[in-house]
């Protein structure tokens, strides 16, 4: 009845999480009497830094990031709630259609009564699209929010984390989004960044307990 749902690492978190962070302001100049702020890397005298590039293998974030299996779990029992919710208001729907349609073929019925019928039968179809409608809408709004609560969680980290590596970006590699073509094992901070969340969100858990 419902179309399935599922979170994960999505298209619009692999272009957010994308990271520049800068210790420091850089400089600015004058053109035409606008101020430019210059990029920290490209100010100064001196060549302009190299950037300390690093990667998260979103394939595996998905997989082993528990906040994301917990939460995917929690939603799809909702989304089988909503769907028998749907078939038990369409079976009752459907019982009522049945029992018009028998009737309306039993007899020859008048123009008025046979126009009350069509109507009605009109009306139940127009109702069990409404309904599978609205708990769409509920089920896509919930995974909208835990959508915009999961890329808050890995920007929020990723941004303590790439301050302290002193990494100036961070990509996502995933197989179905070919952000990085290849990425060297030697800048694959998965594991870190997968265990570092994993800690961070069975304190909450354990917190709300």
């Amino acid at each position: 009845m419902l179309s399935k749902i599922s979170l994960a690492l999505s298209v619009i978190l692999t272009v957010a999480v994308v990271y520049l962070f800068m210790n420091q302001r850089g400089s600015s100049k004058q053109i035409e009497g606008t101020e430019i702020q210059i990029a920290p890397a490209f100010s100064g005298d001196s060549a302009p830094k190299s950037s300390v590039v690093a990667y998260v293998n979103g394939d595996t974030l998905n997989a082993n990031y528990k906040y994301i299996t917990d939460k995917s779990s929690q939603l799809e029992d909702k989304m089988k709630i909503a769907d028998e919710r749907v078939k038990k208001e369409y079976m009752e729907r459907q019982k009522e259609w049945d029992q018009l349609m028998a009737y309306g073929q039993s007899k020859q019925l008048p123009l008025e009564e046979e126009r009350v019928v069509q109507q009605r039968l009109m009306a139940l179809q127009s109702e069990i699209e409404e309904i599978q409608k609205r708990e769409t809408n509920t089920l896509a709004k919930k995974e909208e929010e835990l959508q915009k609560d999961l890329q808050k969680r890995v920007e929020g980290f990723l941004d303590s984390y790439a301050k302290q590596r002193g990494i100036d970006y961070v990509f996502n590699y995933q197989s179905e989004i070919k952000l990085i073509l290849y990425g060297s094992n030697a800048y694959d901070i998965t594991s870190e960044v997968v265990a570092a969340l994993n800690e961070e969100y069975e304190k909450e858990k354990s917190a709300k307990k």
